[in-house]
């Protein structure tokens, strides 16, 4: 049995979805809520209080795995479906990772007692979707180990719309890798998101996903000096938002996430900066754009002065563990 959900066939299969933090859990819900009845969820979360949250809340087949390679083993929902070599049907496993770092997403993989590639066979190709942001060689490593393994086709699909687009399933999806591979990435990730690119080959979709984060930490920091320059003179902070935000000066951080309280409604300043992308994930992003600049050659001016005062700010108590926007903190109270 497959479903459609205006993309493409989602086949009855088993699906596994490894980390369920801000992002993850939205978004494992939001496919989960996609799948036909008879395909099973497998989950594994680290955090037990999260996992048994999951669990009780979210409606179809779920199955919890204690590792990742009890996600690989537990491929048992399909066995009799039928194949049809070079569709999204010859898989039976589809497993999606969702990870804090380069160093968790090549622990979960490669792992030799408890990996996603340290079962000995696999019966069908499994097709594995990592959304995590980390750097292009751990990625390309991940990738290269996966191929060695025989057991399926690997793919970077990071993504980009924070824990609000994760909740309402509008998340954009930047993905590297084969064509064949991405064409049957897209309907599966599509359950959880609006926007989709097919940016390249292996590690495509990570380098864009950088360069976005690149240019998104530049807009932050400068919609924080703005708005403190325009408080520190005297302006009513509302009106000058409202003339950033019709002028050119405008930016998704400005509008819909302007770190100064009371103007952007689902800004991460209305609840202090709480969850949301953390201040040290965002500095770790940017530093792997910097590094991909200098690996290619690039000249980024604005670099330095940006890096430094992430830094800084991840740092600082007023930001430590807070949403990146709390650079604003930093900037403001100074």
């Amino acid at each position: 049995m497959t479903v459609t959900n205006g993309h493409g066939e989602l086949p009855a299969v088993t699906y596994g979805f490894i980390g369920l933090g801000n992002m993850g859990y939205r978004m494992a819900k939001n496919l989960r809520s996609e799948l036909s009845a008879d395909s099973a969820l497998v989950v594994c979360e680290v955090v037990q209080s999260v996992l048994d949250k999951f669990v009780g809340e979210t409606k179809g087949l779920i199955r919890v795995a204690n590792t990742p390679k009890e996600v690989s083993e537990q491929s048992v929902s399909c066995d009799n479906a039928p194949i049809e070599i070079g569709s999204l049907t010859d898989m039976k496993d589809i497993i999606l990772t969702m990870l804090p770092a380069g160093k968790h997403v090549k622990q979960v993989f490669t792992d030799q007692s408890n990996g996603l590639l340290s079962i000995s066979k696999s019966s069908k190709p499994k097709l594995f979707i990592e959304c995590s942001t980390i750097d292009v060689p751990t990625s390309l490593e991940v990738a290269e180990a996966v191929s060695q393994s025989a057991l399926g086709s690997f793919a970077d699909v990071p993504v980009s719309g924070g824990p609000t687009g994760a909740e309402a399933a509008t998340l954009t999806f930047m993905a590297g890798g084969s064509t064949d591979v991405i064409g049957r990435v897209k309907p599966i990730v599509m359950t959880m998101g609006k926007t989709f690119f097919h940016c390249g080959g292996a590690g495509a979709g990570l380098a864009t996903k950088q360069i976005n984060n690149y240019i998104s930490g530049i807009c932050m920091l400068g919609t924080a000096e703005a708005m403190n320059l325009g408080i520190r003179y005297g302006l009513d902070p509302k009106v000058l938002a409202g003339v950033i935000n019709s002028s050119t000066g405008r930016s998704y951080n400005s509008i819909e996430q302007n770190p100064v309280k009371g103007i952007s409604p689902n800004s991460s300043a209305e609840r202090d900066f709480e969850n949301g992308f953390s201040i040290e994930l965002c500095k770790g992003v940017l530093h792997m754009a910097i590094n991909l600049g200098e690996r290619v050659g690039a000249r980024l001016p604005l670099s330095q002065g940006l890096i430094d005062t992430y830094e800084a700010a991840s740092m600082d108590d007023r930001c430590k563990g807070k949403d990146c926007r709390s650079v604003y903190r930093y900037v403001a109270d100074n």
